[in-house]
């Protein structure tokens, strides 16, 4: 497998015909030591990080951690990743204090905080960085894929509370919705059950909350290639699942399942994937989307040129 993924070449993240060969390889699903090499080259380095200023985050977080230094803005949110970090993926037991991988994930959130004060450590973090953590190299190449990954406008939409990204894409999804499930859509409207009280926790943590998480990674290869749009095939995808056990529940109970392990809910990967693989995409919600995205790029080039 590697070999081939090699003769693409390198980053991908803006090359369609290294995407397209990329999503070849993702199909039918790819082992933990190619997602190593695969979602680093993926995801890209935009941001153009290296070793030496993650090196110096880290002694930062280390150094006022120790210390108890002031901190600025939004890094005084690096206190709240001490919370996080045992609560992430807990099952597992691999972030607790005396875990394997407690000081790699809490050098990595942290580094985050630091690197982007504007932005700091938002709850759901930890389980986006957790997966990279699993799967990347070292903590340097965790680091790298988590800043690169949530420096997208999908995710600072949630991280920075944009009420106008966010309603748009709760409006891409409930077109989604209620084309793909129409009668478990108009069941949520009868129980006043909006999208944005599950959904958009789904999206920030990028399901690796609710999903187990071989089935998360399966999840994230495909993403990683077919970009946002995906995301909402998933989520529908997870209702369809459900949809039997959802109409015979009252709103705190269906709020509970939706909110709570929905692992436990679910069948097979395969299976899981194959409802996934069911949900079609609107037109007119592609196209909301498309404009959106180009919206939201514009914006980012403007914001990159005022700074200049």
């Amino acid at each position: 497998m590697l070999p081939q993924w090699e003769q693409t070449g390198g980053d991908v993240s803006k090359s369609p015909r290294k995407r397209q060969a990329l999503a070849l390889l993702v199909h039918d699903g790819i082992s933990a030591f190619a997602r190593s090499y695969i979602w680093p080259l993926s995801i890209g380095n935009n941001l153009n990080l290296n070793r030496d200023l993650y090196s110096i985050l880290k002694l930062k977080a280390r150094s006022l951690r120790k210390e108890g230094g002031t901190l600025l803005g939004r890094e005084d949110s690096a206190k709240l990743v001490q919370t996080d970090l045992s609560r992430t993926l807990s099952h597992l037991g691999l972030f607790e204090p005396s875990g394997p991988f407690y000081d790699e994930l809490r050098d990595v959130l942290e580094a985050y905080c630091y690197y982007r004060p504007d932005v700091g450590y938002v709850q759901g973090m930890s389980f986006q960085a957790a997966i990279f953590v699993l799967h990347c190299n070292d903590d340097f190449a965790a680091f790298t894929c988590l800043a690169n990954l949530i420096s997208r406008p999908f995710f600072q939409c949630f991280y920075r509370n944009n009420s106008n990204s966010l309603m748009q894409r709760m409006q891409i999804f409930d077109r989604v919705f209620q084309s793909n499930l129409h009668d478990l859509y108009k069941y949520f409207e009868s129980l006043g059950i909006r999208s944005d009280l599950y959904v958009s926790l789904w999206f920030v943590t990028l399901f690796a909350k609710q999903l187990p998480v071989p089935l998360c990674a399966r999840v994230w290869d495909i993403y990683l290639v077919q970009g946002e749009i995906f995301l909402y095939r998933v989520a529908a995808g997870i209702l369809k699942l459900l949809s039997p056990s959802l109409k015979a529940k009252e709103s705190d109970d269906v709020l509970r399942i939706l909110l709570g392990n929905i692992a436990d809910e679910l069948p097979s990967e395969q299976k899981v994937l194959a409802a996934i693989e069911q949900i079609r995409i609107p037109k007119d919600a592609d196209t909301q989307l498309q404009k959106l995205m180009v919206q939201e790029a514009v914006q980012e080039f403007k914001s990159e040129q005022a700074a200049i």
